[in-house]
């Protein structure tokens, strides 16, 4: 048999053996409740990150990609700066939970108001809570509040299939055989969006997805987050959370919706009792 046809006999035998499994040190599992406690703990294992990250979005309004450092911490605290393709700032969005900070360099303008969805997620063309959207950051995935679960292995991909339902609710979840973290989170039967990680690197005793996709198929929208030097449980910066305008930036007052509020009446005068 000469090389060619060697090399094509190869790739037909191994294209029909199944794909060789990694299993963690409790090995396979088929109680799809063990499975659910081991992800929810593996989840819980990522508290901070701080470092650099390239953010693509695809959406309706437009599509792009920008170099981003980040600081997040659970539950809420958010720090974002954005920079262009000459590595000049663009924005940087700080929040604490409570309240949010962003300040634009086109115009000097620094907008703060309560830490609402619509707020913290100004950078992004979906709408996300801060605890949302730092879990996601972090690699981590919301469940639905179970009524029961099942178990599959799907030996084609070498995942777990773990699903969930409540009512006409159901959320997929496929889950990494060695580390037990979500490969992907796909929920229906509610208006929600699909989650994807993936590049998972061991640091110590925490396994991270260095790559994050999320995709809202109901807004046509994709944001892929790829970090590429980052630190991680590190004592989180509070610095950096700190939400005081730059000297001389113009500060505009926004409400719950991101709209600004506009100044109050003025107070009327007073004179003394009898005036």
């Amino acid at each position: 048999m000469n090389r060619a046809a060697a090399a094509i006999f190869l790739v037909l035998v191994c294209s029909g053996c199944p794909h060789r499994i990694e299993f963690g040190p409790e090995g396979p599992i088929e109680d799809p409740e063990k499975l659910y406690q081991l992800v929810t703990q593996a989840q819980q294992n990522l508290v901070t990150i701080q470092g650099d990250a390239k953010l693509h979005v695809s959406s309706p309004q437009g599509s792009g990609t920008l170099s981003v450092f980040l600081a997040i911490s659970r539950p809420s605290l958010l720090h974002m700066e954005t920079f262009d393709f000459f590595n000049r700032p663009v924005a940087a969005l700080v929040s604490d939970g409570q309240r949010f900070g962003l300040y634009q360099t086109d115009g000097n303008v620094f907008y703060q108001g309560p830490a609402s969805p619509e707020n913290v997620s100004r950078f992004l063309p979906v709408v996300l809570p801060s605890e949302e959207l730092v879990a996601v950051m972090l690699g981590q995935v919301a469940f639905i509040p179970p009524e029961r679960k099942t178990l599959t292995l799907d030996r084609d991909e070498g995942v777990y299939v773990l699903k969930l339902f409540r009512g006409p609710v159901t959320q997929t979840l496929y889950v990494h055989t060695r580390y037990h973290r979500v490969v992907r989170s796909e929920v229906r039967g509610i208006p929600a969006y699909d989650l994807a990680f993936g590049n998972f690197k061991e640091q110590g005793s925490v396994v991270f997805p260095k790559e994050v996709k999320l995709l809202a198929e109901a807004a046509q929208t994709e944001l892929r987050l790829r970090y590429s030097d980052v630190a991680l449980n590190g004592p989180p910066d509070l610095t950096l959370f700190e939400l005081a305008p730059p000297e001389g930036a113009r500060v505009v007052e926004v409400d719950a919706q991101g709209k600004e509020v506009g100044p109050g009446p003025a107070p009327s005068p007073s004179g003394p009792p009898g005036s």
